[in-house]
């Protein structure tokens, strides 16, 4: 049923900026197979590219990523 359109799934995760800001994203999944969509708020693509799954975003809310904090204790006082 990859012509009928499906939301994406929506997750959180982390990743380091600049190399030691730990920053949290919301990250997009393809509902079929599970790959990471590269989608953001000025690109949403129509289908996915693994498997061809139909993408809809309707409805989603783009937030900014969030700091939250240091890595390897920097910063810190």
């Amino acid at each position: 049923m990859k012509s009928r359109t499906r939301k994406p799934i929506l997750e959180k995760q982390t990743y380091l900026k600049y190399g030691f800001v730990i920053m949290e994203h919301d990250v997009c999944l393809c509902p079929r197979c599970g790959d990471i969509l590269n989608a953001g708020p000025g690109y949403q693509p129509k289908y996915c590219s693994e498997c061809g799954q139909k993408i809809n975003f309707t409805n989603i809310v783009w937030t900014e990523d969030k700091k939250l904090g240091f890595a390897d204790g920097r910063g810190q006082k």
